[in-house]
C-alpha cells in the first residue's frame, strides 16, 4: 500500500467529532496559535512522509510555513533523520479538511509497549487544553477511529520507528496521565 492511501486511510477514520459541540469553541482554537503567551513562534511536527503524502503538491503546499528538523539536530529517532515542521495560522483559519494526524489525534498519543498499540495521554502537556477536563465526554467513535488510525499509519516504517521512541521516552519519564486499550472503549 502506497504512503498516500496509508494517510488517505488514516484520515479517514480520524476524521470523528471529539466531543458533541465542537471543541474549537472550548478554548478559542487554543492549539491553532502559532506563538506563546510570550510570543515564542510554534509549531506541530507532521508524521514521517505525511508531507509527501497530503500537502506536496497542493495549493495548501504553499499556505505553511514548513520547515525541515533534522535529527542530527533535534530530538528525532536518528533512524528517521528529519521530519516537517510547521506553523498554523490561526488568523488564516484551520484547514480541517486537512489537519495533520498530530491534530485529529489530541489528546491521545499512540503508545507501543512490548508491541500492543495502546493510547496515551500524557502527564506533561505544553498547555492545559479543556479536552483534559472532559475525557469522559470523549466521543467512543472518535476514540475508535483514533485508534484504527494509528494500527493503519504504524504500517509506515518511520512512523512505527518513531512512535517506538516516543513510547519508551514516555516510559523512562514516567510520563503517562491515562492509558487507554482499545477494549476499554468499546
Amino acid at each position: 500500500m502506497s504512503y498516500d492511501k496509508i494517510y488517505l486511510e488514516a484520515y479517514k477514520y480520524m476524521g470523528e467529532k471529539v466531543l458533541e459541540e465542537d471543541c474549537g469553541l472550548l478554548c478559542n482554537s487554543h492549539c491553532c496559535r502559532n506563538k506563546t503567551e510570550t510570543g515564542e513562534r510554534i509549531g506541530i511536527y507532521l508524521m514521517p512522509q505525511e508531507f509527501e503524502s497530503v500537502y506536496q503538491g497542493t495549493a495548501l503546499e504553499h499556505r505553511l510555513k514548513v520547515e525541515r528538523h533534522s535529527s542530527k539536530i533535534y530530538y528525532i529517532p536518528p533512524r528517521v533523520k528529519f521530519l516537517y515542521y510547521f506553523h498554523c495560522d490561526k488568523e488564516q483559519g484551520c484547514f480541517r479538511e486537512l489537519r495533520p494526524i498530530q491534530c485529529r489525534s489530541y489528546p491521545f498519543e499512540p503508545h507501543l509497549e512490548k508491541g500492543k498499540l495502546t493510547l496515551v495521554i500524557e502527564k506533561e502537556q505544553i498547555h492545559h487544553c479543556p479536552l483534559l477536563d472532559r475525557l469522559q465526554d470523549l466521543r467512543k467513535d472518535f476514540i475508535k477511529g483514533i485508534y484504527k488510525g494509528w494500527e493503519i499509519l504504524l504500517q509506515i516504517p518511520e512512523v512505527r520507528l518513531l512512535v517506538e521512541y516516543d513510547s519508551q521516552e514516555r516510559i523512562r519519564c514516567s510520563n503517562i496521565l491515562h492509558q487507554y486499550l482499545i477494549d476499554d472503549c468499546l
